[in-house]
């Protein structure tokens, strides 16, 4: 009989660490559909509405581990209201997962079941609150969308108006550097056609370091990282003066080495 090696063990187990989210979690879920049944298999969904999310504290007061905006069923789902929006992103400190397309119709196939329960995982793994944004829950996360939703505003970027196979949602989703070493993407075998995946938007103003796959056009399909809001830049005033000092430490540096 072969033996099974304690390093080769050791990966298996990891790798099922990866694919099944380890604790129990309670998870707020804006929008009732496959991801939401997914996740109740093995943690606390709460269906919420827009009335709740838009009382201050809500989602901190229930003491929420997560939030995961989708949409009801196969429906192009509904935005958040102003009040629910700025909620939100009060709440969010943690990691980001975006689905750049209707992802939830291709659960039940082994990898983006995989994809979902890793991007979970991914989340949980910060102690802030974390945001799983699928299809208008992608495009409202990021700082600006055409499809005239209210923005959240927690990444960078803007989503172009979303409709059947725009931004190249017809196609295989492709792995990229950064993908190669997330944990929301390991084990999953790239290129793969989530055939399920026919609605997306074009996506821009990324930073490509959050960018985990694309589609084979190289329009981003999946992107994570913590928030990365264009309210995290410094003030104009606050970034002269970091040119400033970069500039004398520079200068400081030429002196010394020509000194020599």
């Amino acid at each position: 009989m072969k033996t099974i090696s304690r390093v080769t063990l050791a990966v298996l187990a990891a790798s099922a660490a990866l694919a099944t989210p380890a604790s129990a979690a309670d998870l707020a879920v804006f929008g009732s559909n496959n991801i939401a049944t997914l996740y109740g298999a093995s943690h606390t969904v709460s269906i919420v509405t827009d009335a709740q999310l838009s009382t201050p504290g809500f989602l901190n007061s229930v003491d929420f581990d997560g939030f995961v905006f989708t949409r009801d069923g196969s429906s192009f789902g509904n935005g958040l209201s102003v009040a629910a929006a700025a909620n939100v992103k009060n709440y969010v400190t943690g990691n980001v997962v975006l689905f750049n397309g209707d992802f939830q119709d291709d659960i039940g196939a082994a990898q983006t079941d995989q994809l979902f329960n890793q991007a979970l995982t991914y989340v949980l793994t910060n102690p802030g609150g974390g945001y799983i944004g699928e299809y208008i829950g992608s495009f409202s996360a990021f700082a600006s969308n055409d499809d005239g939703r209210n923005p959240i505003g927690l990444i960078n970027g803007n989503s172009g108006v979303s409709g059947f196979q725009q931004g190249g949602s017809s196609g295989d989703v492709v792995v990229t550097p950064a993908g190669l070493v997330s944990p929301v993407t390991a084990g999953v075998a790239f290129p793969y056609n989530p055939g399920a995946v026919e609605f997306s938007a074009t996506v821009t103003n990324v930073n490509p370091a959050q960018v985990l796959a694309t589609f084979d056009n190289g329009n981003p399909a999946i992107i994570a990282g913590e928030v990365t809001t264009l309210t995290d830049l410094p003030e104009p005033g606050s970034m002269a003066l970091v040119l400033a000092g970069l500039g004398l430490l520079g200068a400081r540096l030429r002196k010394g080495h020509n000194a020599v």
